[in-house]
């Protein structure tokens, strides 16, 4: 069968390449700091798990080995280092760009594989749905970046924006516009 179709290796370096993409949206789920982006990185990493064993699978089917030796999912080739910076300069906008770009460099993979069509149509027809399947899930990462984000960033800093306004002026009318010193207790 592997004789039969040359692109089988290709096929194989693809399911690396999304187990690799998991790995880094499971990571970046680790790192993240708030709840919504916790989930949906979770989500991400979990979709990109169902899409590598929909490929393994169709490897096993037609006896060939997957590879596995690039496939360590998680944490494990982490240093305590590497984990420190992260959670240090945690930028989700950042990490959310480096995730959909690492599935741009997957798409590009799908797209050589549906180009050549060296594979049974079978696989070709799972490697078409795949490829829509990370079209979407690049969009929504992309319309998650513009809503929460912005959505957070800017709700944070008006809310403390108007409070502040208000302390200053009840402060204000309180006093009389007076200053009063402040003693330490």
């Amino acid at each position: 069968m592997k004789n039969k179709y040359p692109d089988f290796n290709k096929l194989n370096r693809l399911l690396v390449a999304s187990f690799e993409a998991e790995k880094l949206y499971y990571n970046a789920a680790q790192d993240a700091q708030t709840t919504n982006l916790k989930r949906f990185l979770n989500y991400m990493a979990t979709e990109r798990n169902r899409m590598s064993h929909d490929i393994s699978n169709e490897l096993h089917s037609r006896g060939i080995e997957p590879l596995k030796e690039d496939s360590e999912k998680g944490n494990i080739d982490r240093t305590w280092q590497e984990i420190k910076e992260a959670l240090e300069k945690f930028n989700a906008t950042v990490i959310l760009n480096q995730c959909i770009a690492r599935d741009l460099n997957n798409v590009k993979r799908y797209d050589e594989l549906l180009e050549n069509k060296g594979l049974p149509e079978g696989i070709l027809s799972l490697i078409e749905k795949q490829k829509k399947q990370l079209h979407w899930y690049m969009k929504q990462a992309e319309q998650h970046k513009e809503t929460h984000f912005a959505v957070e960033t800017n709700n944070s800093v008006s809310k403390t924006d108007t409070k502040l306004e208000e302390d200053t002026k009840k402060n204000i009318d309180d006093n009389q516009g007076r200053v009063i010193p402040l003693k330490a207790i």
